[in-house]
């Protein structure tokens, strides 16, 4: 059923991606379709004027509140975690698609409040149909879920950056902050190419940020893996 989903929403981002910059038709080399799959899930929630969907761009009440841990840890969700998050203040609640009792359905999610970059990743990788077990609210949980599957690409090494990739992140040498998904890479011969992301809690929301693979901040890349 997820297919069904992952066709539709493929064909929408593919017709509206010509009027936006880092989309992914500058760099198809190497792409795979499970990674376009998966990026085009997270383009779709950056650009999306459905009003179920852009509402989902900013967050609302406390710090933190947002759509994407509330369906992660929503009740009525089949996939949902044991993770700890917050209610939020005042609390929000807006619909989305997901499985309730085997069956999926539109409903109303309840937003929650906690950091959010690997909730809105996970969300990119479970909705283009790649495995997802194992990612945790902690962007670290990426570079676990790439060296379990064979999929983990440290900075440095040389692999260029494909379409539907989480990158993780650490601003600062200590544990990792923050991950995102990439939407797009160019070739570049000055800067020796760049790429776009698309990740959630950047500048409390969703937004598409520009990156270099030579950033010292990146520590490197997860594939999607197929389930």
């Amino acid at each position: 059923m997820r297919k069904a989903i992952r066709a539709a929403l493929v064909a929408a981002v593919a017709a509206a991606s010509a009027t936006f910059i880092g989309t992914g038709t500058a760099y198809a080399a190497g792409d795979t379709q499970l990674g376009i799959d998966v990026g085009n899930i997270a383009w779709e929630q950056y650009t999306s004027t459905s009003s179920t969907v852009s509402v989902r761009r900013s967050e609302a009440g406390n710090a933190n509140c947002n759509y994407y841990t509330g369906f992660w840890t929503d009740a009525d969700n089949d996939r949902r975690t044991s993770h700890a998050s917050a209610a939020c203040s005042p609390a929000k609640t807006t619909s989305g698609t997901m499985y309730s009792d085997g069956v999926k359905q539109s409903m109303p999610v309840s937003w929650r409040s906690r950091a959010w970059c690997a909730d809105f990743a996970k969300y990119a990788f479970y909705w283009g149909t790649a495995e997802y077990s194992g990612i945790t609210p902690h962007s670290s949980s990426f570079i676990t879920y790439g060296n379990n599957n064979g999929t983990w690409h440290s900075r440095g090494s040389g692999y260029i950056p494909r379409k539907g990739d989480a990158v993780v992140i650490n601003y600062d040498g200590g544990e990792t902050d923050h991950v995102a998904i990439v939407t797009s890479y160019y070739p570049d011969t000055v800067e020796k190419g760049y790429f776009y992301v698309v990740g959630g809690n950047q500048s409390d929301g969703v937004t598409h940020v520009k990156w270099y693979p030579s950033n010292t901040s990146i520590v490197g890349y997860a594939s999607p893996k197929a389930k």
